[in-house]
């Protein structure tokens, strides 16, 4: 489902900002627009055009005529009345890219995506941290928590939070090798927000049985819209003490980005299991080293994808996700009631797979 709407506490003054701001970004744009006057929303709109037309990734994904989707909110940014209307009308525009991971960045609202599908979301934080408490779960930083542990029964439960440049691969991995002897695991990503491939390559090497292919990238390298770059392999190596016992790997349509990425890696071992809902489908990312958002100014940020995910197979994840292996299905009473279905099936199976 698009969004149609903005939240009433944009500011006209900020929806200015923003598509001004735009601006700031025009050094990365091959012949601009040049600085419009203050009441020209037409200028403003092409800059943002611009912008994707010349930067943005996933064209030959899309089902979509950039050319005209100009043309028709042309038409439709010659009725703005003002900023807001023209900030609802860029998102709109850019909506029709259906691409998750096209937003705008800038507090105090944090992210606002131009396209948000209603999806199911396979767990609730406050059911899962009721749920996990007797086993003592605790996130490992009480600041920006990358990532946290307990153990279930003997089963060692590990919950990534954030795939970001700062996770802390170290502290992880001495984590998962205080477990050697554990009989299996479950690593849980369905809270986790993927803004960094790093990790998502790195985290794997702790469970890999052998080297592998971890996944490849493609980025956007010229203005038109097939110069793309050759596929880029991106190869993952064991550790030489690597947990390779049976592990579930929890995932939901709310995964998108690296999370993905990290998910289909681990999909390729033998003895992964992936349970709960395929991802969401989210490929192309605006980061692809380190630069996540398009700098503007006064703590305003845009995202344009330039750069997406292939799984191992060369098959785009954008549009496709990742599929479980096993499909728990949950719903909205289920969580009111205290569940997590896609949690509690996976504690049964794990313990059926690793029983004596």
């Amino acid at each position: 489902m698009i969004r149609t709407s903005l939240p009433d506490s944009i500011t006209a003054s900020v929806c200015v900002a923003i598509v001004v701001l735009l601006l700031a970004v025009s050094s990365c744009i091959d012949d601009p627009p040049t600085h419009p006057e203050v009441n020209d929303y037409q200028s403003y709109l092409d800059m943002v055009w611009a912008l994707y037309d010349q930067k943005y990734v996933g064209f030959d994904e899309k089902d979509v005529d950039w050319d005209a989707l100009r043309d028709d909110y042309s038409h439709i940014v010659e009725n703005a009345n003002s900023y807001r209307e023209l900030q609802l009308i860029i998102s709109l525009m850019i909506g029709k890219l259906e691409d998750k991971n096209a937003s705008i960045y800038g507090p105090p609202l944090g992210i606002n995506p131009t396209y948000s599908p209603d999806i199911e979301v396979n767990y609730v934080d406050s059911v899962l941290m009721k749920l996990l408490e007797p086993w003592g779960f605790q996130w490992e930083s009480s600041g920006y928590p990358m990532w946290g542990s307990c153990v279930i029964d003997t089963i060692p439960y590990f919950a990534i939070k954030h795939f970001d440049y700062f996770f802390t691969f170290m502290n992880f991995s001495s984590e998962v090798a205080n477990h050697l002897d554990a009989p299996g695991m479950i690593i849980d990503i369905r809270m986790s927000e993927g803004i960094s491939l790093v990790p998502a390559k790195q985290i794997p090497g702790i469970f890999a049985d052998q080297h592998r292919t971890a996944f490849f990238t493609q980025y956007r390298t010229g203005p038109e819209h097939d110069d793309l770059s050759a596929l880029a392999i991106h190869e993952m190596t064991p550790l030489a003490w690597a947990f390779t016992e049976p592990i579930i790997l929890l995932a939901g349509e709310q995964n998108i980005g690296s999370a993905e990425a990290f998910a289909s890696l681990m999909g390729q071992m033998p003895h992964v299991t992936i349970i709960g809902d395929t991802t969401g489908g989210g490929g192309n990312i605006p980061g692809y080293f380190d630069q996540i958002y398009w700098p503007l100014w006064d703590n305003l940020q845009i995202t344009c994808p330039f750069a997406r995910v292939f799984t191992a197979d060369t098959v785009s994840i954008e549009g496709n996700g990742i599929l479980p292996d096993i499909y728990v299905q949950t719903t909205p009473a289920d969580f009111l009631a205290g569940h997590d279905p896609v949690l509690e099936y996976a504690i049964e199976w794990i313990a059926e797979e690793t029983a004596p």
